[in-house]
């Protein structure tokens, strides 16, 4: 994490109002758990707009323009991001090895049984 914005104290008060209007994991919340959330993300890196010199708007976006993680879904959120990958919420299996991509073919074929039955 790079020093700017984080150590100011306009991204600690928006980071706060994050967590109060959402405190639970987004993430967490689409798997139908529910974690306390640790972490105030941006959903777009500031790396990622554009090239041009760092901006107010870039570093302190509206509040939809965050996600309050907890700290499992942002490492997870980062370590895709670096590894140039787009859709990270869909990567990888939960708990029971199951595929957290309703398109997986794993996960199209279990669907098309249940119906049969």
């Amino acid at each position: 994490m790079s020093i700017w914005p984080y150590t100011t104290r306009r991204w600690e008060r928006l980071r706060l109002l994050k967590l109060a209007e959402h405190p639970c994991c987004e993430a967490c919340l689409q798997e139908g758990l529910v974690t306390a959330a640790e972490v105030v993300d941006h959903r777009i890196p500031i790396s990622e707009r554009g090239k041009k010199e760092r901006s107010s708007l870039e570093a302190f976006p509206p509040l939809e323009g965050l996600a309050s993680l907890c700290a499992s879904h942002h490492n997870t959120k980062t370590r895709a991001e670096q590894l140039g990958q787009t859709d990270w919420m869909n990567a990888g299996c939960d708990i029971n090895g199951c595929p957290h991509d309703r398109n997986h073919p794993w996960n199209r074929e279990r669907a098309a049984a249940s119906r049969v039955k």
